[in-house]
């Protein structure tokens, strides 16, 4: 219902029924309601009047609103006309705009002021004043109680408030303000709306530039997955069209180590989308859009440039891959046709006879493929140290020889072929043993030997599979064809046999190569169960009590001749006993012993002789491994010593809590050194350079004097650790630390001698409980043992890392005089060999490289490169393997590795030379580099037997007395000795050969005058030897004599010729064309003088470093400072 009232009409109340709705007309109410129908009463609705009612109240309604509106709008009217009136008669304050013309407020800020603060705060200031006027405080400078003016201004401006009172609005002060204000507001309008303009046009400038961006990279992508895709095909694909992500992965992973060396704008342009993921090991394999997609998360943000120069790496890559396929499938057919030349099933092959075959089959094929095949008499298929011509032979069709172990060659080569004897496969097999003789576990020994450690021992004698394949492929060439891999293989398959007795003779050393190996085992595991504690060495005396208790005492004077015979073997008298000597101890007793099983007998007694408890078995298994991790840190830091301190503090304090009560220790290292800063102290001192925590302030750095308190130089002279049980009690400790009262001087030292392999101390081990106040800190005899075992892992270790940093420097030598022979070697690096994380496995530790001129760099966090991640480098890891020279191209350019070996032949080093796009070496170049790698191998064979105590020290030069700078000169004392040994074979028609010239090529003169100047430099410099006629006077047999015995360090004699005076002789003789002039003396001389140049600038830069005269300073290395 609604009710509506007529406009001047009385109340009336008028009810309208609703409407029905359409579904309430069918509705009927149930029997017995009492609910009438709408049926059954409906009132009657007079529809045209009410609308007629309803129109008129709503035209009268808006006629009454209408009239409302337009009062309202004459009243605003009124009212403006009003206030012009009054603005006309009240004068507009001209300050209420200037006080703000100057104002540095923002505008902002300034709006505000105006339209909320200003009008009424002027105005209650206004009154304040007045009203301190009427008071008459703005005459007197006093103060009323009754008038604060704080107070009085808050009320004023809450009295006034402009939300409630317009009282403020009457003044022309406020007038002006408003105007102020109003304009204000238009100028912040204004500087809004077109900063908002502003906002608007760069927000939609910078999502147009945005999109196009987007759009632009997104076809970028587009495009680089198409270019990725079509790359794809270019890829040797499995079967099922697919490529391994390990490939692809090494690819990202090898482009990012040589975008290292981009020039700095090309660099820039270098940024991986994400980060390289680690190698897949699990064989996953991606299809072509799976490749373009997984290279494209990376590559999203590499310049256009950079991005070319990643196609290109991938096709590099791509072709490495291909190229390794191709590898493989001659790979298997290398290893069948050793599987068939193997006829004694040993594994090994004849080192020599396969050399030899090469040989012949060199000589007989035509010229053709001897372009794609190498000279088997020439090294990388040779060993530097086989070849001895490499001086003088420029074509392969000169003689040639070849050193090859056994004896020693002289192979002329001819054009003629060469026919060898070939038998049938029955022949071959034709081998007969004695009844009862079998080989299956020596054959099985050597075939663990080979595989067991991941790599294999060179042996000139023989060859084993793997190094059978390398050798062959060496020999093929990086690029050989299907015809002479096919010629090859049938050659050698029908050109190898051997004899009966050949095959017995290698069968029969296998079988002792065999035994021996089983009982080095025996006597380790033997040693290591007598050791319990790590000590490595045992005592002789105790050692021998056991042993004359064998056969209850019968076998006495065999352990005594054995005794006997140890003395006189060892070069280092001592009662202990390292593994070695324990070795030869007791392989001496049993061939004393009659019977031919007294070894296994007599080792059976001394191992049921040493009985453990369990406790001791588990300390002792604790211990060895705490000592084994101090020397993995040597093996596996990277030439570095700080590993190595860790892991030794780290096993003191392990074994401390563990075995030793839970003592607090500290510990501490000492080096012996030559005392040159105060030598009336003493001729040697101790200086520390490891240190624990707590005592790193107080000593590191730190000289111990001979004439100083301590106990450290009787351990050194004696060799014996020392003990203190109360160093209280003792008297004469060296305290380092100022601030330790004698209250807190209560504990247990001890210091135990450092020794290297000939027992020589060179340092020493401290450790003491000073920083533990509990009462029982003296260290037991199984605490002692064990240090001794830690000072034994120790100087493993120190020795280990100090051989590595010699042979770097060594190293470092030869790879200056290979850059300055061989100007077309672009990049030369220098790899070490260290063990893996899984057993048997290794990795390369990238040590040294070169830049584009040459010099050298040492690498201060060297890398590690594993094999899973440098597949296309994978030529380093084989040379490791087969401890070979391999040739190979990695990323375009071509490669040679070259191994070291350590005494055993198995790579400890690898020197990677790279040639760039170059096929080979111009042969001069190519003869040069052979000569530095061979010096190079001699120089490390030198270091390695010195260091294993095989050897003395060698010392030819006067400067080599100087340890410290003996590895600087050492490469080149070799370069020395050979060029002297050469020379001393120059024969008298040589020498009339180089007389006999009327007018020499100018080249020739100049080296001469140069190796007179050495001699007679006041006669070259007076010009007495310019002419050719009084120039030649000077070579004779005296002149020889005097090279062969020259010594360019040598300061006694004679004060060290300038070396520029001999340079300005040489300047002008490129190397290359000394050799095509045919005379063998003069590029022996032109040699000798550059190794006497080098070495003269070593000495001077040494007596430098000295201050003084080198002679006088004869340094002599840690390990001899106390013989």
């Amino acid at each position: 219902m609604a009710d509506i009232q007529k406009p001047g009409s009385p109340t009336k109340r008028v009810t309208m029924a609703a409407p029905r709705s359409a579904g309430s007309q069918g509705q009927r109410s149930a029997p017995g309601s009492g609910k009438k129908t709408p049926t059954d009463y409906s009132r009657p609705i007079v529809r045209s009047a009410v609308r007629r009612w309803k129109r008129m109240h709503e035209q009268s309604m808006m006629e009454k609103l209408v009239g409302m509106r337009n009062d309202k709008k004459q009243q605003v009217k009124s009212s403006r006309e009003n206030a012009k009136k009054l603005a006309r008669k009240i004068p507009i304050e001209i300050l209420a705009r200037d006080w703000l013309n100057e104002n540095e407020a923002t505008l902002e800020v300034r709006t505000y002021m105006v339209d909320k603060v200003l009008p009424t705060l002027i105005l209650g200031v206004e009154k304040l004043l007045s009203e301190a006027d009427k008071r008459g405080l703005t005459d007197e400078n006093m103060e009323d109680a009754d008038f604060n003016p704080i107070n009085y201004l808050a009320q004023y401006m809450m009295r006034n408030n402009p939300r409630y009172s317009n009282f403020s609005e009457a003044s022309p002060y406020v007038r002006g303000i408003r105007e102020v204000s109003e304009e204000l507001k238009k100028q912040l309008f204004n500087i809004e709306d077109n900063r908002l303009a502003r906002i608007k046009a760069e927000a939609k400038r910078r999502r147009e530039e945005r999109d196009r961006l987007e759009r632009v990279k997104q076809e970028e992508r587009d495009r680089r997955e198409a270019r990725f895709m079509k790359q794809f095909q270019e890829w040797h694909v499995q079967p099922d069209g697919r490529v391994e992500l390990s490939l692809v992965q090494n690819a990202l992973r090898s482009f990012a180590e040589i975008a290292e060396n981009f020039p700095e704008d090309l660099k820039d342009g270098f940024k991986l989308s994400r980060a390289l993921e680690p190698t897949d090991e699990s064989g996953k394999a991606l299809s072509v859009k799976e490749f373009a997609k997984y290279l494209t998360l990376f590559i999203d943000d590499f310049s256009f440039e950079v991005f070319e120069q990643f196609m290109q790496h991938l096709s590099l890559c791509a072709d490495s891959h291909c190229a390794a396929s191709n590898r493989e499938q001659r790979r298997i057919v290398l290893t069948n046709l050793f599987i068939s030349c193997d006829h004694s099933g040993i594994g090994l092959l004849d080192r020599h006879r396969i050399l030899s075959l090469f040989e012949a089959f060199w000589d007989s094929i035509k010229e053709d493929i001897k372009r794609n095949v190498r000279n088997p008499r020439r090294w990388p298929v040779a060993e530097v140290d086989e070849v001895e011509d490499i001086f003088y032979d420029d074509d392969g069709e000169t003689t040639t020889t070849t050193t090859t172990g056994k004896d020693t060659t002289v192979t002329k080569t001819s054009d003629a072929p060469s026919t060898i004897t070939s038998t049938t496969e029955e022949e071959k097999s034709n081998v007969k043993f004695a009844a009862g003789t079998t080989f299956n576990r020596e054959k099985t020994a050597l075939t663990t030997m080979s595989k067991g450690s991941g790599q294999s021992a060179f042996d000139e004698n023989s060859l084993n599979v793997s190094q059978f394949v390398t050798l062959t492929e060496t020999f093929l060439g990086n690029e050989p064809t299907k015809d002479s891999f096919d010629m090859l293989t049938k050659y050698v398959k029908d050109g190898y046999e051997e004899t009966e007795e050949e095959k017995m003779e290698r069968l029969m050393k296998a079988r002792k190569e065999a035994l021996s190996t089983q009982r080095k085992h025996m006597m380790d595991s033997l040693f290591e169960k007598w050791d319990n504690d790590g000590c490595g060495y045992l005592d002789l005396e105790d050692v021998e009590t056991v042993m004359q208790k064998y056969k209850e005492g019968q076998e006495t004077e065999a352990i005594q001749r054995a005794k006997s015979a140890l003395k006189k073997q060892s070069r280092y008298a001592d009662n202990r006993l390292s593994k070695r000597e324990f070795r030869t101890f007791v392989q001496l007793a049993v061939d004393e012993m009659p019977g031919a099983d007294s070894f296994d007998y007599f080792v059976e007694f001394l191992v049921n002789s040493v009985e453990r408890s369990y406790a001791e078995r588990i300390r002792g298994e604790a211990r060895k491994k705490w000592l084994q991790q101090i020397v993995s840190a040597a093996e596996t830091g990277g030439a570095s010593m700080e590993p190595v301190y860790r892991a030794v503090f780290n096993a003191l304090y392990k074994d401390a809590e563990a075995h030793g009560g839970g003592k607090r220790i500290s510990a501490n290292i000492a080096m012996l050194e030559r005392n040159t800063l105060d030598p009336e102290r003493g001729n040697v001192c101790l200086r520390y350079v490891a240190a624990t925590m707590e005592d790193a302030d107080y000593l590191l750095a730190k000289i111990l004097y001979k004439d100083m308190k301590g106990i450290s130089f009787a351990a050194v002279e004696s060799g014996k650790p020392i003990h203190v049980p109360r160093v209280a009690n003792h008297g004469n400790i060296q305290f380092w630390n100022p601030y330790r009262i004698p209250e807190d001087r209560e504990g247990s030292f001890i210091v135990v001698p450092l020794k290297d392999k000939r027992k020589r101390v060179f340092g020493l081990l401290g450790i003491d409980t000073m920083n533990d106040h509990h009462t029982k800190t003296i260290f037991i005899t199984h605490e002692i043992q064990f240090f001794q075992g830690v000072a034994k892992s120790f100087s493993i270790s120190y020795h280990n890392i100090d051989m590595k940093k010699k042979l770097l420097r060594i190293t470092e030598s030869a790879v200056s005089w290979i850059h300055r022979r061989s100007p077309h070697v672009q990049e030369i690096v220098t790899y070490m060999v260290e063990p893996g994380t899984e057993q048997g496995d290794y990795i390369l530790r990238k040590m040294m490289i070169t830049d584009e001129k040459g010099n050298v760099q040492n690498l201060l966090s060297p890398p590690r490169l594993e094999r899973k991640d440098n597949l296309f480098r994978d030529y380093l890891f084989k040379c490791v393997d087969n401890s070979e020279t391999v040739s190979a191209d990695a990323y375009g350019q071509r490669h040679l590795a070259f191994p070291l070996r350590d005494d055993q032949g198995k790579a400890v080093a690898v020197v990677d030379i790279s040639i760039g796009e170059l096929k080979n070496l111009p042969e001069h170049e190519n003869r040069e580099v052979q000569r530095m790698l061979k010096l190079l191998n001699q120089a490390h064979k030198e270091i390695t037997k010195e260091f294993s105590g095989e050897a003395d020290k060698t010392v030819v030069l006067e400067a080599e007395k100087d340890d410290d700078n003996r590895m600087d000169i050492m490469f080149d004392r070799l370069m020395l000795m050979e060029l002297r040994e050469n020379v001393s074979k120059i024969d008298a028609k040589s020498f009339a050969e180089l007389r006999s010239y009327n007018e020499p090529p100018k080249i020739v003169q100049n080296i001469v005058k140069a190796v007179v100047a050495i001699f007679y430099l006041d006669q070259v410099e007076n010009g007495e030897v310019d002419d050719w006629t009084n120039l030649r006077n000077y070579v004779n047999n005296e002149l020889l004599q005097k090279i062969t015995e020259y010594d360019p360090t040598a300061a006694s004699d004679h004060a060290l010729i300038p070396p520029e005076k001999l340079e300005i002789y040489l300047k002008d003789v490129p190397h290359g064309e000394v050799g095509k002039f045919g005379s063998i003396p003069a590029q022996n001389m032109y040699n000798w003088v550059f190794v006497c140049i080098s070495l003269i600038e070593h000495t001077i830069k040494m007596r430098e470093n000295n201050g003084g005269n080198v002679a006088a300073s004869t340094h002599q290395s840690q390990s001899e400072l106390t013989q």
